[in-house]
């Protein structure tokens, strides 16, 4: 085959992929939402675990937080775990937040004590289910935000699909607002690369997965099939929990995270920790992914060729419609880029490159004060503790 043959070959695939993400992702706003649930409904215990939030992190919360809140009612009870050290800082919130929502079940668990996982989520999330009273658990990342109705939705659709035998719905999630140019990263990758593949996992069927944003499954499935333990040496929960609690179904409604990166360095590291984790749990997918970079075929074809101009044309001409199909992606996801992103964008298609290299190269990922080194990590307390 002939490099010009591979190069148009190439072409085409990322155009397709392209194409079939822009489709889904505009499909998906007029997706079909489950009808009324006949008979009783479970009672419900949605746990937030919150990070350590110091001076500054409460910002990232606060909306999720509230979305959550002004959604239940009489049968479902919000789980908040707040770090101790963060209780200056929490509780005038969590006093304005009860104000707002008098009849709200809230309750506060304040935790001083260190992890006894490596995982500090689920060294959280364990605390937090010795008070749960919910026949279903749903477990949500603190910086994830409610679409209006999301509750009721989420409830239906797992009735739903508990009928044809799943054990668990998890959501996707989007990004909508970019507050500042560092987390344009984050809503490139959320976006575009991360929330289309899901939709079209979706489509096919029952998944092997979780996602973090939003899982809703039965306590007592829970308790007979996943050991805290175990899942708590586990970088990717979500993932692991999803494969103990499969058949997942993918649920239709998408929620939001909001970006809480503040500087390049966070925004980079993050982007290398999810495509890291990704190749760790997912690595022939994850390989796959260079089968829709045809950017690196034309940086090839350039370094080869510097002087034909039918290279620099081809590179050029791949670059603006990555430009325009990730602008496109992200509007139909509800997130509108603005003109001060385009530089940002440009840059983006030899970033997203440099990803795929980069997820392949035996460096560790640091998340939560920790280096791992691999999906799994055994955590023993008394080293941790003594190396403090």
């Amino acid at each position: 085959m002939s490099n010009n043959l591979i190069l148009a070959v190439w072409s085409a695939a990322g155009l397709v992929w392209w194409i079939i993400a822009w489709g889904l992702t505009v499909g998906n706003q007029g997706a079909r939402r489950p009808g009324p649930n006949p008979g009783a409904r479970r009672t419900l215990s949605v746990f937030k675990p919150l990070p350590p939030l110091g001076p500054t992190g409460l910002q990232f919360v606060t909306a999720g937080l509230k979305s959550f809140a002004a959604q239940l009612d009489s049968d479902a009870e919000l789980l908040l775990g707040v770090h101790e050290a963060d209780r200056d800082v929490a509780l005038p919130f969590l006093k304005h937040l009860r104000a707002e929502h008098p009849h709200a079940r809230i309750k506060v668990i304040f935790r001083s004590e260190p992890d006894r996982m490596a995982n500090p989520k689920i060294a959280w999330q364990k605390v937090l289910a010795g008070e749960a009273q919910g026949e279903l658990w749903l477990w949500s990342d603190a910086d994830i935000v409610a679409s209006s109705g999301f509750l009721q939705s989420a409830r239906r659709e797992y009735e739903e699909f508990a009928r044809s035998g799943a054990s668990m719905v998890t959501f996707p999630y989007v990004v909508r607002e970019i507050h500042s140019l560092p987390s344009l990263l984050q809503a490139l990758f959320v976006n575009t690369e991360f929330y289309p593949g899901v939709l079209l996992l979706r489509a096919l069927g029952p998944v092997d997965f979780g996602l973090g944003a939003a899982m809703l499954f039965r306590r007592d499935d829970f308790l007979r099939k996943v050991e805290w333990n175990e899942l708590g040496t586990r970088l990717a929960d979500d993932f692991f929990l999803g494969r103990k609690l499969r058949p997942v179904r993918v649920g239709q409604a998408a929620v939001a995270t909001v970006p809480g990166v503040a500087t390049w360095k966070d925004a980079i590291a993050n982007d290398i920790r999810w495509t890291k984790t990704i190749r760790w749990n997912r690595p022939i997918g994850s390989f796959a992914r260079i089968l829709i970079l045809p950017v690196l075929g034309w940086l090839a074809a350039v370094a080869v060729l510097p002087t034909h101009l039918w290279a620099w044309l081809g590179l050029l001409g791949m670059v603006q419609a990555d430009v325009f199909f990730a602008a496109a992606i992200c509007r139909g996801a509800g997130c509108r880029l603005q003109w001060r992103h385009i530089a940002g964008l440009e840059i983006w298609s030899f970033w997203r490159i440099a990803l795929w290299f980069v997820c392949w190269l035996p460096w560790p990922v640091q998340w939560s004060e920790k280096m791992w080194r691999g999906p799994k990590m055994e955590f023993d307390q008394e080293v941790e503790l003594g190396s403090a």
